[in-house]
């Protein structure tokens, strides 16, 4: 039966001599994976730049419950991002976001605020020239809302550290490798409190920055299962000077 369906793409793989293999996290089935047959040979209608990490596109695509490939009958570009493609100098951030979202996105079935979520910052990285020093950490926290590892702002001069393994601000330092020491727990605070429009008005270093990144891939490591080591993470951060 064939279905029409906004798609985030998440990865392309090869298959075969010249078929593909697209995963997607779909506003109506959730993470599914499609086969193109053919897609990669010289006589294929198949437009193969649309499969692109974190394209936002309209399928028709035919589906079958719990059957592992799926199908694309047709692909588009979404109409809101029918004329706008992501700049070079934002790749790296792309590849990142990507294979994080590639990680921990594994349910088969729709979570409409979620895709909403995820089409709104796409929407957002095509659009903004300049992006916020700071924005894949709020894109990663907000992320873990739908994931259900939240971590809980009750930072206090009582409660300074941040606690990785429990997600909570606590009042002793744990001298271990899932505490925050107390100027970052800091900043992790005020990423907490502080809405995507108001990223830049948060003056964080450099070495900030890829502290509180490690700190929240740690919580993502300790919540999320089967998340593994990113293999984009390194040139993310030469890149960006992180």
């Amino acid at each position: 039966m064939l279905h029409k369906t906004r798609a985030i793409i998440l990865a392309c793989v090869k298959y075969g001599d010249t078929s593909l293999i697209v995963h997607a996290y779909t506003e109506k089935f959730g993470r599914q994976s499609y086969m193109i047959k053919g897609g990669r040979s010289k006589k294929s209608r198949t437009k193969l730049n649309l499969f692109q990490p974190l394209f936002l596109l309209d399928m028709n695509v035919s589906h079958r419950d719990g059957k592992n490939l799926q199908m694309i009958k047709e692909a588009q570009f979404s109409e809101t991002t029918l004329h706008l493609n992501f700049d070079a100098h934002k790749n790296p951030l792309v590849l990142f976001l990507a294979e994080v979202l590639s990680k921990v996105l594994k349910e088969e079935e729709c979570d409409t605020q979620l895709f909403d979520f995820l089409a709104h910052h796409i929407t957002y990285l095509l659009q903004v020239d300049e992006i916020p020093r700071a924005y894949h950490l709020n894109f990663l926290l907000n992320l873990t809302r739908f994931l259900g590892f939240y971590p809980h702002d009750n930072w206090s001069e009582l409660n300074p550290f941040f606690d990785l393994d429990n997600a909570v601000f606590v009042s002793l330092e744990n001298r271990h490798a899932h505490c925050l020491d107390r100027n970052v727990s800091y900043s992790f605070h005020q990423l907490l409190q502080t809405q995507l429009s108001l990223l830049d008005q948060i003056d964080l270093s450099s070495e900030e920055l890829k502290l509180l990144l490690r700190g929240i891939l740690n919580i993502y490591a300790l919540h999320s299962p089967g998340f593994t080591k990113l293999k984009s993470l390194s040139v993310f951060e030469d890149l960006n000077d992180l």
